[in-house]
């Protein structure tokens, strides 16, 4: 038992790392970084903008769809009150009497948008603003 605790001395062919060779090591590291997560960080950011767009215009999509299956060319109400957001607002806006529904034409069930949205009767949709 005592041989497995015992510690082996290093031998004089082998050497462990000097300072110099890890702060060089940890320099260049450092330098790997301050480049990579910059550039990690603005794709990060593009990606959310880029997400933002094309989620704008899949409920651009989804709603004239909605008014051409409704067959009418206006929405029951006007969507401007808060922004349509969560599944219960998007559940809210109808065409035709109510017989068509939004959440119908918006696949995927990601709830919430990650932006709200203000509709008008003639189906156009902006990012609503606070």
């Amino acid at each position: 038992m005592r041989k497995f605790f015992k510690l082996k001395s290093v031998g004089d062919g082998e050497r462990g790392f000097t300072l110099i060779e890890i702060l060089v090591v940890v320099a260049i590291l450092g330098v790997l970084a301050g480049i990579v997560i910059p550039n990690v960080i603005q794709f990060i950011g593009k990606g959310e903008e880029e997400a933002r767009a094309t989620e704008h215009h899949d409920v651009q999509t989804a709603v004239l769809a909605l008014l051409t299956d409704a067959n009418v060319h206006e929405l029951d109400d006007d969507y401007k009150d808060g922004g349509i957001r969560e599944l219960a607002d998007v559940q809210g806006v109808t065409a035709g009497s109510g017989a068509h529904s939004l959440d119908e034409y918006l696949m995927g069930g990601r709830y919430p948008l990650r932006q709200a949205y203000d509709i008008d009767r003639n189906g156009v949709v902006t990012v609503h603003s606070d």
